[in-house]
């Protein structure tokens, strides 16, 4: 018998221009619209096989012999998107036909669809004959049969402007189509004009209630589809429908069904009890008499044996045996009470939204969606950072859960209703549910309390006696607020898992939960999302409580890292990820995404190299705190020489980690952050195996005891910029090296310049090889000198002008230096004295100056009255040239000793009477190299 109510419309409208549109009409219990349109010529440059539309990089769905947009790579037929594991190709159409299929249509022309009785797979997956019956067996009144049919407008509304809707057709059969308005351009992946989009009935859209005009879902243009929502939804609609009155019947029938499913498990555990001492019992007695049989012979062979220590050896044996049978009764016993708790809170979950459906029904007998129908199981359509912008705008929410945690509850449905009084959306319900559950500490309930009648925590006795686990509470709590939600079982790479560990039986089994809100599975853990930490500072208290943001609504893309489900569907990805490619993925934990971090590349667990080096890059939005730890894969290896093989750089937005490792061999390799960049207390973010294969060469020797290489946050809080060199990492083979910063005259510098020594493992300084060239109002220029092979630290520190305490200048800025190939002939530069600020020396810069020689010093010292060349007693006055520039010739003589350079400063139109000391040369015999 042909079932009326299901009907398919397929029409094409084939243009002169050549141009052509599609449309596929699908109708069972809902209905369903494919459209698209084609170009009437292809783009000269990577067009899309289905639109004839450019594809641009990001857009690109797959190379199947042709190229598809993301949102093309739909059944050519009905519309249904695919992905690689789920297309087909028309073989019976032969090699020209190189369009996609889904399995219902493949080998099928278009003619045939329109004959087509059968429901469409993919489609009506979640199709059940059962929901168009009403919880009290009342048919619900079809589509098709509603003469009279008269919507409501959507409470909702349209995403669209005022204006941006296309005109939908009058009637199925129509032959005039209309296609979006929207100007839909080759750069936005608007390019195809899909659109999947509900039907009008009689001119009027179910969803906005506009005559003529329907809503659609344009997934090219990053459009959103409004889902349609049941009709009761916020705490006053449940409130006004006595939706709470009736939840309260319903729960307390529940709560027999349980109790006597309680005494029933409890007797059955009795029995077992009795039937396994019934059985210990029964192999004892066996036992004696096989002891008693024994004694004869015993006694014959003139070897009496110790009665009383062989009946204590077979108690011994007895107890062991009764102890390890136990341990498998109560294993079986506990499983099997597991199970039918969760047959039976899914029935009740079920029954829970039936009433809430039929209280739908009781106020819109016409609604197309009621809370008794299951979103289907798709990617979600917004990221989490869409969704909401920060946890701030639920602080209300967040305030009265916390509030509510310290409150005793009878019921359910009296809790829901209090946690839910402020709520006017599904994703507020589930925030308020969420931060209730994260911030109850079951460890912290004593057996009275949990005994003692009228309290909340009766409520939570099943999650502390371990008969119902907190996805469990949280799936309950749900369907008492009106929201789908369903425990995932599946792997996790949780406590005590590192990479490359394999993933089999029960060790790394998990749990975790998908909730619907607005027709989009969204991704919860409540029970990861809780954090129980035991304070060890005397500001905080013995206990308490710190939840993970991460874990609520989390996007599929940042989820499988860790977690995998054992049905594909529920990874909510486009694109299932295979379980192989899921177990290559490295470690990955919450902090890694609570502080905005990307990896730079898509790396593996497991990181090779035949160098023994190895770099992670991971992009930060900010400078925050870092850490690592390099440990060998097998313990008993020598952990000392692991010290110093991490180099940290910050280039730009990037936290960049070089891995030296000392020999061949597998390593773990951790990286932690925080959110301060000097912080003590980090966070373990990702880890990473290293494989370092035999073909590696000598070791590099360990990097400096240094915790990182870059800028700190006090260069963007002062506005210093490093002009020149970007990266801290610097090889140099030159004779001196420039390091210039950017900088206002506002702010007060100074620096270190050190050496390490890798074989004796410390640091020295060498201030004399770093010199201040100039500093003016817009900068400061560096001069560095590598006097031997190594490696070399140079420090700025920085602080405001103003600020006359030396010790309380920041490091600012820190450069790795390496040098290669030093010049056996360099020398030192002069040493340098705090009031050399703003002055700039052009000659003579080298610190070593021969005795017996003439030297030209020309040097420019702002605000000065009088510069000096100081030769022992002897002051050589300097002429002022040009601007506040000194030059003059001096010559050393014949004495071995220091030179200074001092000045007099005008302070305030004064002049000083003291000389401050700008600088100090070393006077030589032997100098070989003046430059």
């Amino acid at each position: 018998m042909e079932d009326p109510e299901l009907d398919i419309q397929v029409e094409e409208i084939r243009g002169d221009d050549g141009s052509y549109k599609y449309s596929f009409i699908y109708e069972r219990a809902t209905m369903y619209e494919f459209k698209y349109e084609r170009k009437p010529q292809p783009d000269p440059v990577d067009p899309c096989y289905r639109c004839y539309r450019r594809i641009w990089d990001k857009e690109q769905m797959a190379n199947v012999g042709v190229l598809y947009h993301k949102a093309c790579f739909r059944c050519r037929i009905c519309g249904l998107p695919l992905t690689m594991q789920t297309f087909y190709r028309n073989d019976a159409n032969g090699s020209q036909d190189r369009e996609v299929y889904c399995k219902t249509h493949v080998g099928k022309n278009i003619h045939q669809i329109q004959q087509e009785r059968a429901p469409i797979a993919g489609i009506e997956d979640n199709y059940n004959p059962a929901l168009d019956q009403t919880p009290t067996g009342r048919p619900r009144p079809a589509i098709g049969a509603a003469p009279n049919f008269s919507p409501k407008s959507s409470p909702r509304g349209s995403p669209y402007p005022q204006g941006s809707l296309r005109e939908a057709p009058n009637h199925l059969g129509s032959a005039q189509f209309t296609p979006s308005k929207q100007n839909l351009h080759d750069t936005s992946m608007g390019s195809s004009i899909v659109s999947v989009t509900p039907r009008t009935l009689n001119g009027t859209s179910w969803l906005t209630g506009t005559p003529g005009s329907a809503l659609e879902y344009t997934l090219m243009t990053g459009g959103s589809y409004s889902r349609p929502r049941p009709v009761l939804q916020s705490y006053e609609d449940f409130e006004r429908y006595a939706v709470f009155d009736s939840q309260w019947t319903l729960e307390s029938r529940h709560h027999e069904e349980e109790e006597r499913l309680q005494r029933f498990l409890s007797e059955e555990r009795e029995k077992e009890m009795r039937r396994l001492d019934t059985s210990i019992d029964s192999e004892k007695e066996r036992a004696a008499a096989d002891l008693l049989a024994s004694m004869d012979q015993m006694s014959l062979q003139q070897n009496p044996r110790n009665l009383v220590a062989e009946r204590e050896r077979i108690e011994d044996h007895f107890r062991r045996t009764r102890d390890e049978k136990l341990r498998g009764v109560m294993d079986k016993v506990a499983a099997e009470e597991k199970a039918r708790a969760s047959r039976m809170l899914d029935r009740h979950c079920h029954e829970m939204l039936l009433l809430i459906a039929e209280k739908d029904r009781e106020v819109d007998g016409n609604a197309l969606y009621d809370h008794s129908m299951r979103p289907a199981v798709l990617p979600p359509e917004t990221k989490k950072a869409k969704l909401y912008k920060s946890p701030i705008i639920f602080q209300n929410i967040d305030k009265r859960a916390l509030e509510l945690a310290n409150r005793d509850y009878n019921t359910l449905t009296d809790l829901v209703r209090d946690l839910t009084r402020d709520c006017q959306t599904e994703l507020e319900k589930c925030r308020a549910l969420f931060r209730w559950i994260i911030s109850k500490d079951i460890g912290k309930t004593s057996a009275r309390d949990i005994a003692r009648p009228n309290a909340s925590l009766t409520l939570l006795k099943g999650v502390k006696s371990g008969r119902e686990t907190y996805h469990q509470l949280f799936k309950k709590l749900c369907s008492f607020a009106g929201l789908h939600c369903e425990i995932i079982l599946g792997y996790s790479k949780g406590a005590g898992y590192k990479p490359g560990m394999n993933l089999t039986g029960n060790t790394f089994r998990n749990s975790w939960t998908a909730v619907a809100i607005d027709g989009n599975w969204r991704l919860v853990n409540v029970t990861w999302a809780a954090r129980h930490v035991t304070g060890t500072k005397e500001e905080l208290p013995e206990m308490y409580t710190k939840y993970d943001e991460f874990y609520f609504l989390t996007d599929p893309e940042d989820y499988i890292y860790q977690h995998y489900p054992d049905e594909a569907a529920w990874q909510l990805l486009e694109i299932p990820l295979p379980f192989s490619e899921f177990m290559n993925l490295p470690v990955v934990k919450s902090p890694f995404f609570n502080y905005g971090l990307r990896f730079y590349s898509n790396y593996g667990a497991t990181l090779t190299t035949d160098t023994g080096m190895v770099e992670v890059r991971v992009i930060a939005p900010k400078i925050l705190g870092f850490g690592s730890l390099l440990e060998p894969y097998d313990k008993a290896n020598n952990t000392s020489n692991m010290e110093g093989r991490t180099l940290l750089r910050y280039v730009r937005n990037e936290a960049i980690f070089t891995v030296n490792v000392p020999r061949p061999g597998l390593y773990y390799f951790s990286i932690y952050t925080g959110d301060y960049w000097n912080s003590d207390c980090l966070e373990s973010a990702c880890s990473f195996m290293i494989n370092c294969t035999q073909n590696m060469g000598a070791a590099a020797p360990p990097y400096p005891p240094v915790p990182f290489f870059g800028p700190t946050p006090i260069m963007e809080k002062f506005g210093i910029l490093a002009e020149n060199q970007i990266d801290p990492l610097i090889v140099s083979n030159s004779d001196y090296l420039d390091i210039v910063f950017k900088m206002g005259k506002d702010v007060k510098v100074t620096h270190t310049f050190q050496y390490y020594d890798a074989e004796e493992g410390t640091v020295n300084d060498i201030d004399r090889y770093v010199f201040l060239k100039a500093r003016n109002d817009v900068g400061a220029t560096y001069m560095l000198r590598c006097p031997r092979e190594g490696f070399y630290i140079f420090s700025l520190y920085a602080s405001q002008a103003e600020c006359v305490d030396t010790q309380s200048l920041d490091c600012a800025y820190r450069y790795l230096i390496i040098c290669q190939e030093p010049n056996p002939a360099v020398v030192a530069f002069p040493r340098t004295y705090h009031r050399w600020q703003r002055c700039t020396l052009h000659e003579p810069v080298s610190g070593d100056l021969m005795t017996n020689k003439r030297y030209t010093f020309r040097l420019d010292v702002p605000q000065a009255s009088e510069v000096f060349v100081v030769l022992g007693d002897m002051y050589h006055h300097l002429k002022r040239k040009l601007g506040f520039t000194w030059e003059g010739i001096i010559s050393t003589g014949g004495s071995v000793a220091k030179l200074k350079v001092v000045a007099r400063f005008s302070i305030t139109g004064k002049e000083c009477s003291i000389f401050a000391h700008l600088l100090d040369y070393e006077l030589v015999e032997d100098a070989e190299t003046e430059i």
